[in-house]
């Protein structure tokens, strides 16, 4: 699961032409930190999960979630 996970939040960063810079900035978190959650998004909490979801139009429920 963590792979399809990963492939999905990079594939819809590339969509939507985020870098991983700029999330952590819309993410208000440090850039080693966004490097460290987008290497295990599994461990992400809740809220921070909802609003890469948010950022990325991501279906949380179906993708973190897996529902």
């Amino acid at each position: 699961m963590n792979e399809k996970l990963k492939e999905t939040i990079e594939y819809a960063m590339f969509k939507h032409k985020v870098s991983k810079l700029e999330l952590s900035e819309y993410m208000d978190v440090s850039y080693p930190t966004m490097l460290s959650k987008l290497k295990r998004p599994e461990l992400m909490k809740f809220s921070e999960a909802d609003k890469l979801c948010k950022i990325l139009n991501i279906e949380l429920r179906v993708e973190f979630l897996n529902i």
